[in-house]
């Protein structure tokens, strides 16, 4: 039958639908067929065959197409027969095509979803540091049209050696480090088993930062301070009395860190009750643990109390100086501490030494690893830890926590023999 608009405007609609095929066209370049269904609608289709087996390609239907249309469009999958294209496998390798072009995201969006992944899933101030070592080092240096798969090893290196060759050695060693998180971000989106049979968002197949490498010195801590250096700080008097709070808060709570506790609001201590100390799971650096609770010893309630009785216009304990909504910097703190040091010839430390100090200390008091873990809430990789173990361990703390008070107390009063537990 040779398609007419006439012909094909006669044709009926049946109980079952039905194919008409032309008999015009010849052989190796398909058919035109008009599919006729019981509701009436008919659909320009084209069957053809190849390695054997028979395929057809929707066109339109008729109506929101002419009959000229189908042939023209006809005619286009003849000539890809002609020239040995499927031009069903055609269509469908330029749908998936379209989907990835249209899913494809530029490395600086990359950059931004990572930014939302690590604000879900790391410290505050891991957060911050990343964030603002990226929008200095890599951002400026990257188009906006950039894709994550042609930033190739060549560029990466020439990121970080910028940063490396000014001399900011541990600068370039964190940026590495994070550019690698940030593509490792990347693969395991695009590899995740609800990605799969879907288009890659980044398209991202290797890191580029693994196989660069380069050593530089870190900044291995190993400060901590004796009993003589506890008693000499505890019993200052020349310390700001905001330093000289969170340094004997600190101590008393067996050294936690530094922004967990210099970020703490009243609400976060339980005083009246259970006398207890709750740092949320937002401000906290192992964040998959959640919470962590920690009693409140004796010699750490008169301190709190004294903090929560001249708190922020927000909560927190240790107020920025000129904003009483926001709490204060961390370096302020540092350099609080630095200066009283060099005013006293007192051998120089950092807020953060508080918690090897007291790591150390409280093994001299006699507390276990397992238990000064515990307390200073240090990650633990296995499996049982990070995907059963809810238990808050507050019995154990708190005997760990009264064993070191214990010991705590007889520094204070003589630094020289403390009683052992």
């Amino acid at each position: 039958m040779k398609f007419t608009d006439k012909q094909i405007k006669s044709l009926k609609a049946k109980e079952k639908r039905y194919i008409v095929t032309s008999d015009e066209d010849a052989r190796g370049v398909g058919r035109l067929q008009v599919r006729v269904y019981p509701t009436g609608v008919k659909k320009f289709r084209v069957q053809y065959f190849t390695a054997g087996k028979r395929k057809t390609i929707s066109i339109g239907t008729y109506g929101a197409i002419t009959l000229a249309e189908a042939r023209t469009e006809y005619n286009k999958i003849s000539e890809k027969l002609l020239n040995d294209i499927d031009p069903q496998l055609q269509a469908k390798e330029e749908k998936i095509q379209k989907e990835i072009l249209e899913t494809q995201k530029t490395l600086k969006q990359m950059v931004d979803d990572f930014y939302v992944y690590i604000n879900e899933n790391w410290a505050d101030t891991t957060i911050n540091r990343s964030i603002l070592i990226l929008n200095r080092n890599l951002l400026p240096y990257i188009s906006d049209e950039l894709l994550p798969y042609d930033f190739d090893i060549d560029q990466v290196r020439e990121i970080i050696y910028r940063v490396y060759n000014r001399g900011a050695q541990e600068q370039a060693r964190l940026l590495r480090s994070i550019i690698m998180s940030l593509f490792k971000f990347a693969i395991d989106f695009d590899n995740s088993p609800e990605r799969f049979k879907k288009p890659n968002v980044y398209g991202v197949k290797v890191n580029p930062v693994r196989d660069i490498s380069f050593k530089t010195p870190q900044n291995v801590g190993d400060r901590w301070l004796d009993e003589n250096e506890i008693y000499k700080l505890w019993h200052a008097t020349d310390i700001p009395l905001h330093t000289h709070n969170y340094l004997k808060l600190s101590l008393c709570l067996a050294g936690q860190r530094v922004m967990e506790l210099y970020h703490a609001k009243a609400e976060d201590f339980n005083i009246d009750k259970e006398k207890t100390f709750t740092i949320p799971q937002s401000r906290i650096k192992i964040k998959k643990r959640g919470d962590h609770l920690l009693p409140i010893s004796h010699l750490a309630e008169p301190i709190i109390k004294s903090l929560i009785l001249n708190r922020g216009a927000t909560g927190y304990i240790f107020p920025h100086r000129d904003k009483a909504d926001q709490p204060a910097h961390i370096s302020t703190l540092r350099m609080a501490t630095q200066r009283w040091c060099k005013k006293n010839d007192f051998k120089l430390f950092s807020p953060r030494d508080i918690r090897r100090t007291c790591k150390t200390l409280m093994g001299k008091a006699g507390i276990t690893k397992v238990e000064r873990d515990i307390l200073q809430q240090h990650d633990k990789g296995d499996v049982s830890t990070l995907h059963y173990d809810r238990y808050d361990y507050i019995k154990e703390k708190q005997i760990a926590m009264n064993t070191w008070t214990k010991y705590l107390c007889a520094i204070l009063k003589s630094p020289k023999k403390p009683t052992q537990t």
